[in-house]
């Protein structure tokens, strides 16, 4: 329906069942936004009136278009509040890389979240090339028995440097 005063901006589903559209108006002066919902049946007054301004077709796109954004946004957001809580560290910054390669190698944890970390640890240096096309079976067996970081990574590297 249209809001008296107001011109037709856009409009969209706002749920997912696609029964709900969120129609926005506008005045000529563009300083004042209003929001409309109408429900999308086919019997409704309100609804009706909604499809002279816009078509199902453009109301499917601009809803496919509408959650692409808000994903967009909201994974922006997700981003900065683990940045600003220290939670999500900037991989390109040299220094934190080499903070995290010394607590990685050096601090010794044995918790089952760092036992994890080593057995991906593991999992990765065996999808290497040079690990894979390594015929040494002692050291490859050597890196499967690893317990840290530090052994893992000793072999990899010994491995590596026999490869080359």
């Amino acid at each position: 329906m249209a809001i008296p005063g107001h011109e037709f901006l856009t409009a969209h589903f706002s749920n997912n069942e696609r029964t709900i559209v969120e129609s926005y108006w506008v005045t000529p002066d563009g300083k004042e936004t209003r929001v409309e919902y109408v429900e999308a049946n086919p019997e409704d007054t309100a609804w009706k009136k909604l499809l002279t301004h816009i078509d199902i077709d453009a109301l499917h796109e601009n809803t496919y278009k509408h959650i692409r954004e808000q994903s967009k946004v909201f994974a922006e957001t997700a981003i900065k509040i683990a940045e600003d809580e220290g939670i999500l560290k900037d991989y390109k910054d040299k220094n934190v890389i080499n903070n995290v390669i010394v607590d990685m190698l050096f601090n010794e944890d044995d918790t089952s979240e760092s036992k994890n970390e080593l057995f991906i640890f593991k999992l990765k240096l065996f999808e290497s090339d040079f690990i894979k096309k390594c015929e040494n079976r002692e050291l490859k067996s050597d890196l499967r028995k690893a317990l840290n970081m530090r052994q893992a990574l000793k072999v990899a590297i010994e491995i590596f440097e026999q490869s080359n």
